[in-house]
């Protein structure tokens, strides 16, 4: 059994012994007497990632603690412990007995201490401490944020670099006050480095486990989410299979959506996903902070959404808001921190990704290296683990999509295209030199991510068309009651032009149309869409939303939703016309219900009038804007 009695530096107070691991040291110094300093800075379990600084004194500087490096494990016999800036400092003073016993941090080095002038007593249980000290320091689980070490060994006068690193940890198992390495895709970026000098970065790794659901991670409030959406960047794919920025949203439409019943939204609720349907309403995006020099230098300034990182040294807080029990967690990246090795690694851009999930592997050369790097903690196949869970509800055939449309752009860029357009064409004409352009910010738009349509009817001539492929989420959509369903089916005529809303027929209607001609069923759906960076109204019409419903129901219902006399039915109300035991327009509105809150993946056509007044170019509030879901449709 030990002479000495120590204690945990958390509960220290007055002359304490303590046994620690070293988490900063700077140079001896001498002071404005005879005596020499050192400040070094300690850490134990207790602390939960938290220092203490220390100061002793000496009267010469070899009798100083002989600390090597951060990571060191070193005993103390009579520190006293002291108020400053109010915080605890320990304070050692050779004169009135104070020593200490240096020992190196790396596992497997001796348990010898580092040679001192001075003397300090300890013994096996001692010993047995500094072993337990150095697995801790070295586990997963350690939050103590800790610098790269490079020492010199004694045997044989050889040179040994050694680094103390900490795993890879999940994002949705971080816990509060802990230092780690997190890695991630990159699913927005948003540059406040004018502002605060930072760059926020929303990240994924994969699905989140059932187990953290009550986890928050606190990123930018709405407002600092709107004043930097100018400068912000988004993949509209990752954007909508996350969730990301709608989490308000989903709290809203699980909890306390007004439209509907219990019994409706337990149909809201109901899905396909293998998984519990309440995951498709998480929002799977964690935000971190980038600060300082981290926000302006290499690899953030060149980075994208969709790219792969890995982030060394993340400090994670844990905040608690008012009147809540749950635990908010904020992820930063602090600045001056390259003794610590803390940095940005690129891992490799979305193409890496697409190729892993696509099986084109790389046995060998700098891709397969490249490859193995981004895999080495497995995130590839976290990440394609969470894009097998979320798979979008709509989504076109690919292979039938021209080159222009084979990727998405954000609803901001989509409401752009037309000013881009409406330029082009102004600078063609005088109009550019009468009434100079007097523009709002517009997002850059990649020139090759829309098709522009020449071949157009000459009833359509005055009319501007162009496709593009759009990803969000659902967030609103009509109909979703009978009334609203009625209102939204046309019967029409196609000899005379005659058309009809299906709420306006009265039983006493014999002949809807004066020519006599067969009517047909024209369907209206409208799909409120939102990602990131705006919302749009989605039209789908005619056999287009006859699509839409046909790709969501049951093999056995399709023929029926391909007969133009099981429509006539939702109109009149007569089951007995599809030979089936639910009624057509409960089979709509339930398959209408399960867009709610899904994200999809479509082929959209934008159409706006050629007449629009010189020098305007802003067509977000212009009702003549129109969004159709086109013909290159579903699977």
């Amino acid at each position: 059994m030990s002479r000495y009695k120590y204690v945990d530096l958390k509960s220290a107070s007055g002359s304490v012994n303590v046994i620690a691991i070293v988490k900063h040291v700077k140079k001896p110094k001498k002071t404005k007497g005879s005596s020499y300093s050192l400040f070094f800075s300690i850490t134990d379990p207790s602390l939960n990632g938290d220092k203490m600084s220390c100061i002793v004194f000496h009267d010469a500087e070899g009798n100083l603690p002989q600390i090597q490096s951060p990571g060191d494990i070193i005993i103390m016999h009579r520190l006293v412990i002291k108020q400053y800036n109010g915080r605890n400092q320990g304070c050692g003073y050779g004169a009135t007995g104070f020593s200490a016993a240096v020992f190196s941090g790396v596992h497997l080095d001796p348990l010898t201490p580092f040679k001192s002038n001075t003397r300090c007593t300890f013994g096996d249980e001692e010993l047995r401490v500094i072993e337990r000290l150095r697995e801790w320091y070295i586990s997963p689980n350690c939050p103590v944020e800790r610098e790269n070490i490079q020492i010199s060994s004694e045997q044989g006068g050889n040179e040994v670099s050694r680094t103390i690193t900490s795993g890879i940890k999940r994002l949705d198992l971080l816990n509060g006050e802990e230092y780690c390495t997190i890695e991630g895709q990159i699913i927005s970026i948003y540059n406040s480095v004018e502002i605060d000098n930072r760059i926020v970065l929303y990240i994924w790794d994969g699905p989140q486990s059932n187990n953290k659901q009550n986890t928050v991670f606190i990123g930018l409030s709405q407002d600092h989410l709107l004043q930097l959406l100018p400068y912000s960047q988004h993949d509209p794919y990752l954007a909508a299979l996350t969730g990301h920025n709608l989490q308000q949203w989903n709290e809203n439409i699980v909890k306390n959506y007004e439209t509907y019943t219990e019994d409706d939204l337990d149909k809201v609720l109901k899905s396909n996903f293998s998984s519990n349907s309440i995951e498709t309403f998480r929002d799977w995006s964690v935000p971190i902070s980038i600060y300082d020099e981290y926000a302006i230098s290499e690899p953030i300034v060149n980075i994208k959404p969709g790219d792969l990182i890995r982030i060394h040294n993340v400090h994670v807080s844990c905040s608690r808001q008012k009147n809540d029990q749950s635990c908010g967690l904020q992820l930063r990246l602090h600045g001056n921190g390259h003794k610590f090795g803390r940095g940005i690694k690129h891992l490799g851009n979305k193409c890496l990704l697409m190729n892993y999930l696509n099986d084109t592997l790389f046995t060998s050369g700098d891709d397969a290296n490249i490859l193995d790097e981004a895999n080495r903690y497995g995130l590839l196949d976290n990440l394609k683990s969470g894009i097998n869970l979320r798979p979008p509800l709509l989504k076109p055939k690919c292979e039938l999509l021209p080159y222009e449309l084979q990727y998405p752009l954000t609803i901001s860029q989509i409401r752009n295209i037309p000013v881009v357009v409406n330029e082009k064409q102004r600078q063609l004409s005088d109009w550019d030199l009468l009434y100079p352009i007097q523009t709002e910010f517009i997002p850059h738009i990649p020139p090759d991510s829309w098709l522009t349509c020449t071949d157009l009817l000459l009833s359509s001539s005055d009319l501007n068309v162009v496709y593009t492929r759009l990803c969000a989420r659902v967030v609103d959509i009509a109909p979703l009651d009978v009334k609203t369903l009625k209102d939204c089916l046309l019967l029409t005529c196609s000899n005379c032009s005659f058309s009809i809303r299906g709420s306006s027929i009265s039983d006493d209607d014999e002949a809807l149309c004066e020519c006599g001609s067969c009517l047909s069923i024209l369907p209206l759906f409208f799909l409120h869409l939102e990602d990131p960076s705006g919302n749009l109204i989605l039209t789908v019409t005619g056999h287009n939303a006859i699509g839409l419903i046909n790709s969501l129901v049951d093999d056995d219902l399709r023929p029926c939703i391909n007969n133009d006399a099981w429509w006539t039915g939702l109109i009149f109300e007569m089951k007995e016309l599809q030979n089936i035991g639910i009624s057509p327009d409960k089979i709509v509105l339930e398959q209408c219900r399960r867009l709610l809150g899904q994200w999809i993946d479509v082929a959209v056509k934008i159409s706006w009038s050629r007449k629009s007044i010189p020098g305007t170019t802003n067509t977000e509030n212009d009702n003549d804007l129109q969004f159709h879901i086109n013909d290159w449709d579903f699977v």
